[in-house]
Order: structure tokens, then sequence, then C-alpha cells
């Protein structure tokens, strides 16, 4: 990918990256299950409910892929260790979305991602999503065509979502 190519494509991703942090009050309700087991059921259920976004709109679906799923996982897990919803973290070793994907190897031709903040469940958080601008545009972009989605809570008890949308630069 030449350089100009490449900044377009991060500076796209960027600008149409979104965050959204719902109404004071909002946390998971305790359950028996672990939280692991909550949230990889939470993110297999954001996974249908933006699939089932995109058909209504006669987009296709999107294909769970594991490099972005790790990728997502990153920037959860980073958002929640400094406890702060940002889509760089330049405190993290990793602290942009193109630094995530050349870490997990996603040869990538188009990248966004949505963040979001301390929503109690799939259902609204993808609510919270299609009501934003930026966050709804990255949900329905026409050309991509994989997602990861991940969940992790911070110690202070603030359960943070990320959600990286891709298309291989082999499929453009």
């Amino acid at each position: 990918m030449n350089q100009s190519r490449f900044l377009a494509v991060a500076f796209a991703a960027l600008t149409a990256g979104a965050c959204t942090v719902p109404g004071v009050g909002s946390a998971f309700s305790p359950t028996a299950a672990s939280a692991t087991e909550r949230y990889r059921a939470t993110e297999a259920r954001i996974f249908d409910l933006i699939n089932a976004e995109r058909k209504e709109r006669g987009l296709p679906p999107l294909v769970h892929n594991e490099q972005l799923n790790r990728m997502a996982s990153i920037q959860a897990q980073n958002m929640a260790y400094f406890q702060r919803m940002a889509h760089v973290l330049p405190e993290a070793k990793l602290p942009t979305l193109t630094d995530r994907a050349y870490y997990v190897a996603y040869p990538f031709g188009q990248l966004a991602e949505n963040i979001a903040l301390g929503y109690p469940d799939a259902e609204t958080v993808v609510d919270g999503w299609m009501n934003s601008k930026g966050h709804r545009a990255n949900i329905l972009h026409s050309e991509v065509e994989e997602t990861g989605i991940a969940i992790a809570k911070s110690a202070a008890g603030g359960v943070y979502y990320c959600q990286v949308f891709g298309r291989r630069a082999t499929s453009l």
C-alpha cells in the first residue's frame, strides 16, 4: 500500500470511528455466569444485532474475523486499563487502529472502529451506535466485510466495548 493510500485509509478510519457513552447508572447486572461468559455472550449478540441492521438495509452480513477480534480485544483492554475511552491511547503499546492492524498482521484496505463505555447490554450499545452518525456509518459501510468485537471491564468497574470493522486490501 503506498503511503498516500495508507494515510487516506488511516484518516478515514479515525474520522469515521466514533465513541459513545450512555446515561449515568448503566452497568451490567450481576448474574451467576462469570464475567467472561457474559461478555462472550454479549459480543455474540452484538455481532447478530449488527448483522440484522445490515440485512434490514440490504447489506451483506459481516463475517467474524479473529484478527479483528484480537484488535478489538487489545483496544477494549487498553481502554479498561487506562480507564479512558478513546480511539487513540498514546500511552498504550499499540496506540492506534493501524498499529493494532499491523500487530495482528491484518492486511487492511478499510478499517473502522466503534467504541463505547458503560452500556448494560448488547441491545443498548447497538442502539447507541445506530443513533450516532459516525457509528452508524461504520456499521452500514458497504465496503467492510469483516468484524471483531470485544468487551473489557476496568478495575473501577467501567465496561468498555470495541468493535473493529475491516476489509482486506486483497479484497478491493
